[in-house]
């Protein structure tokens, strides 16, 4: 009997110093952690969208281009590509936006679409136009890797340094050339 007096002291005791461990003293309020200074979040340039389509696949001999727009947050890409015959398309592979080095990749390349009966045997131009739309500004630079049938790949860069007057564009590219099957 007294063992259960004993226990039933000892689990009242430490509720009460439990709970005085945790609860403030009678009078004082809380103490606020929170400061006045604003947090600090990231507000660089953020890829909200993106869409990609192809334009127009004509026979033609001008391709292996790509120019890069940026206006109030949406970066253009707008190429041409070259594929084998009408049956071929144009195709967004990848697309990335590295918020560490502020730059967008994207890479485009031509691939065999439907056959659908297609009868001309040309060299095609593939027009595409890829938009990419961010909050917080653009990006600072946009690279590019766009690999058609008989261009092989291309890359180019385009950086931009802002000072507080003007922006300028700087556009680097290396073509390289690979050998096609049918040369």
């Amino acid at each position: 009997m007294k063992r259960r007096s004993l226990l039933a002291a000892a689990a009242a005791a430490t509720t009460t110093g439990i709970a005085g461990c945790l609860g403030g003293s009678p009078g004082t309020a809380p103490e606020d952690d929170e400061s006045d200074d604003p947090t600090d979040t990231p507000t660089g340039p953020r890829l909200v969208d993106q869409s990609f389509e192809v334009e127009r696949v004509e026979c033609g001999d001008d391709y292996g281009s790509h120019e890069v727009t940026k206006e109030d947050g949406v970066v253009t890409v707008e190429g041409v590509l070259d594929g084998r015959d009408p049956s071929y398309t144009a195709e967004l592979v990848t697309s990335e936006y590295d918020s560490e080095a502020d730059e967008l990749y994207v890479k485009i390349e031509s691939a065999e679409g439907d056959d659908d009966g297609v009868s001309a045997q040309c060299i095609v131009e593939i027009e595409y136009v890829a938009t990419f739309t961010f909050e917080n500004g653009e990006p600072s630079s946009v690279r590019v890797d766009q690999s058609g049938i008989r261009t092989g790949s291309s890359s180019a860069s385009q950086s931009v340094s802002a000072s507080p007057e003007t922006e300028t564009p700087e556009i680097t590219g290396t073509p390289t050339q690979t050998p096609s099957e049918d040369a």
